[in-house]
């Protein structure tokens, strides 16, 4: 034990550097340890939000190349789940009358596309609550019930009709801690614009 004791003793001396100087860069690892960690919580935040994000407009695109081709409307619908989690689909209108929630619990409109669930508690569907968010289109804040990121009319159905035109809607993505992204479904075209913001910023910005 002792022999050990004097080897350890001796090891600053041998790589040319101090006791203290060895304790000084112990130190500074362990702080660049504790500062990467928020890091890497962000990066897994980014890379969720970016999947759920993905997701999402699958589906809407896949929603609007239905109903073009099949003559007949088609919609993504979003179901929040007891937990908080969200279940996102495509399904298509069988008998002509929209695609209604009853309908899909029947049968009638059947699911075309895979469903897709978004855990709860991770970065998706949402809208940052400790701070006032300014309004996508330029005008002042945010508003409306902001635990609520599918703005899409009743009951978070966005639907496409066969020429192409869509629901007006957004809908809105977080990491929970400082950046925001939303979707924007313009109802003339279907087109799918995609905006992103962050904490500190007046507006909001493209891509």
């Amino acid at each position: 034990m002792n022999e050990k004791r004097r080897f350890l003793g001796a090891l600053p001396r041998q790589l040319g550097i101090s006791t203290a100087e060895l304790v000084a860069v112990i130190a500074v690892s362990g702080l660049l340890t504790v500062v990467g960690v928020p890091s890497l919580n962000d990066a897994k935040r980014c890379a969720a939000m970016t999947r759920s994000i993905a997701q999402v407009h699958g589906l809407l695109v896949r929603s609007r190349a239905v109903a073009v081709m099949r003559s007949r409307r088609c919609a993504v619908v979003f179901d929040r789940e007891a937990d908080g989690s969200w279940r996102c689909f495509v399904a298509e209108d069988g008998d002509g009358d929209g695609v209604r929630r009853t309908d899909i619990s029947s049968g009638t409109d059947p699911v075309v596309d895979g469903v897709v669930v978004i855990a709860a508690g991770g970065a998706g569907p949402g809208i940052l609550q400790d701070g006032a968010v300014p309004d996508p289109s330029g005008r002042g804040s945010l508003g409306g019930d902001l635990t609520d990121p599918i703005r899409a009319g009743q009951g978070n159905i966005i639907t496409f009709s066969s020429n192409g035109t869509a629901t007006p809607s957004s809908v809105y993505f977080t990491d929970h801690s400082r950046r925001m992204v939303v979707l924007r479904i313009y109802g003339g075209t279907g087109r799918i614009n995609r905006l992103s913001w962050r904490r500190g910023w007046s507006q909001w910005k493209q891509g």
